[in-house]
């Protein structure tokens, strides 16, 4: 299953030549996981602060296929590709107007809130990724 995320382009995301400025794609894909894991129950505030383990970025990628400018709908299809002991990695497609104008991926590793050492996948959060896995 996809995980859909909504977003606009505002003015603070582009550059002087008023497109969007190369770094901002990675907001929009954190947005729609952040999206993601307040819908399955588990928003950022309760993981980053209640649970005993935190899920960090250790690798991001991205490919940019169209330009954007201010005002300018999206939609951030995303899906985990490859689930493993402490790891996970995550693709989303960013789409105008049902035009797919963006790629990116994210891998990330589970730590102890605490420690900050890696750890296996807790099952809460096991539980979430394994319902996006797509083959």
């Amino acid at each position: 299953m996809k995980f859909v995320g909504y977003n606009q382009v505002r003015m603070h995301d582009t550059d002087m030549a008023g497109i969007l400025y190369f770094a901002r794609q990675f907001r929009f894909v954190h947005d729609a996981i952040e999206d993601l894991f307040a819908a399955e129950g588990l928003p950022f505030d309760h993981l980053f602060h209640k649970e005993s383990f935190v899920s960090v970025i250790v690798h991001c990628e991205a490919d940019y296929l169209a330009t954007l400018r201010v005002g300018d709908r999206l939609e951030t299809h995303l899906w985990v590709e490859k689930i493993g002991k402490t790891s996970f990695h995550i693709h989303y497609e960013i789409f105008r107007d049902k035009t797919l104008i963006g790629r990116a991926k994210t891998v990330h590793v589970t730590l102890t809130r605490v420690s900050r050492k890696k750890m296996p996948i807790p099952k809460k959060l096991l539980a979430i990724l394994e319902r996006y896995l797509l083959d």
